[in-house]
């Protein structure tokens, strides 16, 4: 008994040192300190520790303290909010996410730091209204307010937002061309360019990078020799087109992994990024696969054939997968498959691509043109046939 008397007193000492602590940067904390002792000797029997020294058990001490008062004032802080937010309190909303007193429940506490940071790092200007426009339209989330369910009080409401905001702001500004975010590269984010890269260009790096095996040797099929799937399964000795394609994406995978733990430059020459914007043409190509025939109710032809339901994120790149493979059908030269595809797909500027050609401007144009209309007619010959 006198052991748990012991203890209560150096707790509920602790207790009021981080009550003041808490309380001194301005946060409410309500419990008394009779319940939070009992909180924190509850946790210390569930625990059930032995310490060899006083020293590790005061420090025990500390830190159990520590970590549940201030769990308690962030979730009485973070409760007043969250709950005003969701009651649908018009005038405590606007102040929120518009107000710039610092003193007051508003983010502008954090705010000023993110709009610091975007203006130096990207030099580019947000405004408050926008700020708050963009942070309110996702928390909000159609009135469900269900993002603020993720909070888990285990830091401050505050700094939880502010990495929240961080994310959501820089996210839109960038999914709207306004900034352009670096990121490492990885697997996840790159893609490799496939057949928009010459063939002898590819032959170098993978023998370069890639050991001997069966993944060099798909790559070589693929994208040096570029064989049929017809050839490639009988070279592999496979009977399965399912089980080919799942090889395929290992042995690129591992390509992509390679190239970029290299750190040479075949990762500028042979990767993009996943993000990166189609040409504009591709949302109307995209929309169009994709929607319902109205007068049939029937799904489109390339969306009947890449899948339904999918997402608009999900739909684009099957689509853009669909528009490299195409042109092979129409037997173009590798030059015309590489400039329709450099310019179409990947939107490389003219001149670059007349420079990577050895051509002049005028010349690409005009190829480019031409390729063009000859892709056009080719596409609408194929959407009849396949809606057949």
């Amino acid at each position: 008994m006198k052991n748990t008397v012991d203890t209560e007193g150096i707790i509920l000492v602790q207790v009021r040192k981080s009550r003041l602590e808490i309380e001194g940067r301005r946060k409410k904390l309500s419990v008394s300190d009779d319940i939070l002792v009992q909180k924190i000797m509850d946790k210390i029997a569930a625990d059930h520790l032995v310490f060899n020294t006083e020293k590790e058990r005061t420090r025990y001490y500390n830190s159990i303290t520590h970590d549940i008062l201030w769990y308690c004032a962030n979730k009485e802080e973070s409760d007043e909010i969250i709950s005003r937010l969701k009651s649908g309190d018009q005038k405590f909303t606007k102040k929120f996410f518009y107000g710039t007193n610092h003193n007051d429940c508003n983010i502008s506490r954090f705010r000023s730091k993110i709009l610091s940071m975007i203006k130096q790092t990207y030099k580019v200007d947000v405004s408050v209204e926008e700020f708050g426009n963009i942070l309110y339209i996702y928390l909000w989330n159609k009135g469900t307010w269900s993002v603020l369910d993720k909070y888990s009080c285990k830091s401050s409401f505050f700094c939880w937002l502010e990495d929240v905001s961080k994310h959501e702001v820089i996210k839109n500004l960038e999914e709207m061309n306004i900034i352009n975010v670096s990121r490492e590269p990885t697997n996840g984010n790159k893609r490799l360019l496939g057949k928009s890269i010459k063939p002898e260009v590819w032959e170098y790096i993978i023998s370069d990078i890639m050991p001997d095996g069966l993944y060099k040797d798909v790559l070589m099929l693929t994208l040096v020799e570029r064989k049929s799937e017809k050839d490639i399964l009988s070279a592999l000795h496979l009977v399965d087109a399912e089980q080919w394609h799942c090889i395929q994406k290992r042995a690129e995978n591992d390509l992509k992994d390679r190239i970029i733990r290299s750190g040479s430059s075949y990762a500028e020459l042979v990767l993009r990024d996943k993000s990166a914007k189609i040409v504009e043409v591709s949302d109307e190509y995209i929309s169009e696969f994709a929607k319902w025939q109205e007068d049939k109710g029937d799904i489109s032809p390339l969306a009947d054939m890449l899948g339904v339901n999918l997402s608009k994120g999900e739909l684009q790149q099957k689509v853009v997968d669909f528009l490299y493979q195409f042109p092979e059908k129409l037997k173009w030269s590798d030059e015309d498959r590489l400039i329709w595809t450099l310019r179409f797909i990947e939107g490389v500027a003219p001149v670059e691509v007349a420079g990577r050609l050895g051509r002049n401007r005028s010349w690409l144009d005009n190829r480019y043109s031409k390729l063009n209309k000859r892709f056009n007619k080719a596409i609408q010959d194929w959407w009849r046939n396949y809606a057949k």
